[in-house]
C-alpha cells in the first residue's frame, strides 16, 4: 500500500491554459511557445501498461519494465513505469507515483 506520492511535471500553456504531457515547446492547442511547467499531483487511473522482459542492454538491469500510461487526476495521460511491473494490475486501477528517476514517475497502487 501507498504511503506517500510525489509531484509530475506537467506544462500548462500560458495562453490558453491547456494542459500537457511535454515534453513541447509549443502548445498543441493554440500553438503559442507559452508553455510553463508545473507540478501536479500524480494521483490517476491505470489506462494500460506493458511489461518489457528483454530490454535493450542499456536498459537490462531494470528488467523486467513495467511501461504504464496513466490517466492524472490532474486532467493530463502520462506514460511512466510500475514500480510493481510483475503484479496483477487492472484497467482503472488506482495508482500514484512513489518517486522520480530521471524525470519519469514510478506508480504504485492505491487501493489494492
Amino acid at each position: 500500500m501507498l504511503d506517500s506520492t510525489v509531484p509530475i511535471g506537467i506544462l500548462r500553456c500560458s495562453a490558453c491554459g491547456a494542459l500537457d504531457a511535454g515534453p513541447r515547446l509549443f502548445c498543441a492547442h493554440c500553438h503559442e511557445a507559452a508553455l510553463v511547467s508545473e507540478p501536479a499531483s500524480s494521483m490517476g487511473r491505470l489506462v494500460s501498461w506493458t511489461v518489457i522482459r528483454r530490454p535493450s542492454a542499456q536498459f537490462r538491469a531494470l528488467a523486467p519494465i513495467g511501461i504504464a500510461i496513466v490517466a492524472l487526476d490532474a486532467g493530463v495521460t502520462v506514460t511512466g513505469r510500475l514500480a510493481s511491473p510483475d503484479g496483477a494490475h487492472r484497467v482503472d486501477e488506482r495508482v500514484a507515483a512513489v518517486r522520480m528517476d530521471d524525470g519519469v514517475g514510478i506508480f504504485e497502487v492505491i487501493d489494492g
